[in-house]
């Protein structure tokens, strides 16, 4: 009941701190919003404008490469003039241009290089790249088409040599039939998404930065130890009729009741402001929250209790949460990282924390499939806690 009491007057005292309430709240929503909507927003790309410099004499392979480049609506191509597209690239006003080279048909023809040019402007690098890679691939149609005809060529004139007319003829039928080709390919792609939830970048992120604030809350909670201690606080509980386990017990009860209103409460925000689904199983999500909230008090107190001062709980429990957050993924996907730094990342309680959630969210697991989350942060929070007491019992708190 002593015990009680504390927790309630240390309750109190942190709910009327604007600061706290700043922490707790407005700044892991913040975040998720900034984040969010940085690395969210349109999954697709606005249309790709770029122009085409063909010479006069380009004849089919001009218009085939005008086709070719315009096929998909994606893609939206306007004929230029070569200081027009200069122009146009350098002022920014299109992504790139793509200059046809003169004599590209004799080329064709005979076999003798020639060179497509791609004008790409450097502040579109994404477009730019896109139209170098369609031009690519519309070069490597032509030498394989001239690789072809004069491979057939040499072949009849082997036998019987043909005249010229009857080599324009021939070059003219090769002319419509690769035409044909590259309008419809025998051989086609269709690339296909599979039938996937769509990612939520602010799902993946709130309950991060969740656990990230979290701490930072209960770091502030738990420096009170000192605070107090140094304000002559500590030495009236000391003088009352209250046993150490009571006054250290009221401190972490206080706390963690804190710890538990903080993420409840953001859990609630992010569904509200941001429309995240915490999977199909409240109770499980409940759980986990009521878990990772006695995680971070435990944490926190250790991080206390190991202090000497409260400037060095500030200093070095600061530290010691982002490098834990940042291993533990709580600051950016860490799945994307090589398999040595997850292993790494195992050890953090972030880590354990934020994937539970990621579980209930992206998965619907459920509380049969956050055991093992909820099993390695019990196991985290008891030793936690086991040290921070020791260490504050011998302290005199």
């Amino acid at each position: 009941m002593k015990a009680l009491h504390i927790a309630l007057k240390d309750l109190r005292m942190r709910l009327r701190d604007r600061n706290t309430l700043v922490m707790m709240l407005l700044l892991p929503v913040g975040m998720t919003a900034i984040i969010g909507f940085a690395f969210g927003g349109e999954s697709g790309i606005s249309t790709v404008e770029f122009l085409l410099v063909a010479p006069e004499e380009g004849g089919f392979l001009a218009d085939a490469a005008a086709g070719f480049l315009s096929q998909h609506e994606l893609f939206e191509v306007e004929r230029a003039s070569k200081e027009e597209a200069r122009r146009a690239v350098a002022a920014g006003e299109k992504s790139a241009a793509v200059v046809i080279p003169e004599g590209l048909i004799d080329s064709f023809v005979s076999g003798t290089p020639a060179e497509a040019r791609v004008l790409r402007d450097p502040a579109s690098d994404i477009k730019a790249g896109i139209v170098q890679s369609m031009v690519e691939q519309f070069v490597s149609y032509v030498s394989a088409g001239s690789a072809l005809g004069r491979g057939v060529f040499e072949t009849l004139d082997k036998d019987e040599p043909l005249s010229d007319s009857e080599h324009l003829a021939l070059w003219g039928w090769m002319f419509m039939w690769m035409r044909d080709a590259w309008t419809a390919p025998p051989v086609s792609l269709d690339a296909t998404d599979t039938d996937t939830v769509d990612f939520d970048i602010h799902a993946y992120f709130a309950p991060g930065f969740a656990v990230l604030f979290l701490l930072f809350t209960m770091l502030t909670s738990a420096k009170t130890i000192h605070e107090e201690r140094e304000s002559g606080t500590y030495e009236r509980l000391m003088a009352a009729p209250l046993s150490k386990v009571s006054i250290i017990a009221g401190k972490m009860l206080g706390s963690y009741v804190l710890a538990a209103l903080q993420i409840l409460t953001l859990i609630a925000l992010g569904s509200l402001f941001f429309g995240i689904e915490w999977g199909s199983h409240p109770g499980a999500t409940v759980i986990m929250a009521l878990v990772t909230a006695a995680g971070a008090t435990s944490l926190a107190m250790l991080i206390a209790a190991a202090a000497r001062t409260g400037r060095q709980t500030d200093n070095v429990g600061t530290a010691f949460i982002l490098v834990m957050s940042l291993l533990g993924g709580s600051m950016w996907p860490i799945e994307q990282a090589p398999e040595a730094f997850q292993r790494l990342g195992r050890f953090t309680f972030n880590y354990w924390a934020h994937g539970g959630f990621k579980k209930l969210i992206f998965d619907d697991a459920g509380l049969a499939g956050i055991t093992q989350e909820i099993a390695i942060i019990s196991a985290m929070s008891a030793v936690f806690i086991v040290l921070a007491v020791f260490l504050l019992a011998r302290r005199r708190v």
